[in-house]
């Protein structure tokens, strides 16, 4: 899984993902709702990768497809919920399996201060934010489509994807307990894990 540039990892990355049909036609049906900066990210994204390097079917072990977008002008829960229904709609539709997270990550302050994270914390500003702040590396993934195209958006590269280490991020919004219940999680599904312990 050694790429000599960078363009060749993204290259590869994408034609993996785009085998992906699932994922594709969810991807499809989001981008045609015009959610703002929306991306489909974290488990689905880099456990796709995995799975096709490990030989296992493309979605061994995904159970939910998180889809997270970015709009400061609705903070309500109701237009998370909103968009939840029709996306779980046509997921039902189409006979796949997943559970489906929406989330405004422009409101995601509000619901951590509501979930006693603290009193004081910093509205994201985008989504590309929201997914250079999430727990690991590997989580900090997305992919979005514009004009038909895809596009990944991976802060901090894709090498660790491609290795399989697990690093995590650090910051005031993430802890050590959060990091190891993750890395647990991802062990019972995973082997040859690379763990960068917190």
């Amino acid at each position: 899984m050694n790429y000599k540039t960078i363009n060749e990892q993204y290259e590869t990355f994408i034609k993996i993902i785009e085998k992906n049909k699932d994922l594709m036609l969810i991807l499809d049906y989001v981008a045609k709702l015009k959610l703002p900066n929306f991306y489909i990210a974290a488990g689905s994204i880099f456990q796709t990768i995995w799975n096709y390097y490990d030989g296992k079917e493309l979605n061994f072990g995904i159970k939910d497809i998180d889809i997270i977008y970015y709009d400061k002008s609705d903070l309500s829960v109701e237009k998370d919920l909103k968009y939840y229904g029709v996306i779980t709609e046509f997921v039902k539709e189409n006979e796949l399996k997943y559970e489906i997270d929406v989330s405004n990550e422009a409101r995601m302050h509000l619901w951590k201060m509501e979930q006693g994270q603290g009193e004081n914390i910093n509205q994201y500003k985008n989504s590309e934010d929201a997914i250079s702040k999430w727990i690991a590396t590997v989580h900090a993934i997305g992919i979005t489509k514009e004009n038909d195209v895809i596009k990944i958006y991976a802060p901090y590269g894709l090498s660790d994807i491609y290795s399989k280490t697990i690093r995590p991020i650090k910051h005031s919004g993430n802890s050590k307990e959060l990091y190891n219940k993750k890395v647990d999680s991802w062990k019972k599904r995973f082997d040859n894990l690379n763990i960068t312990e917190w």
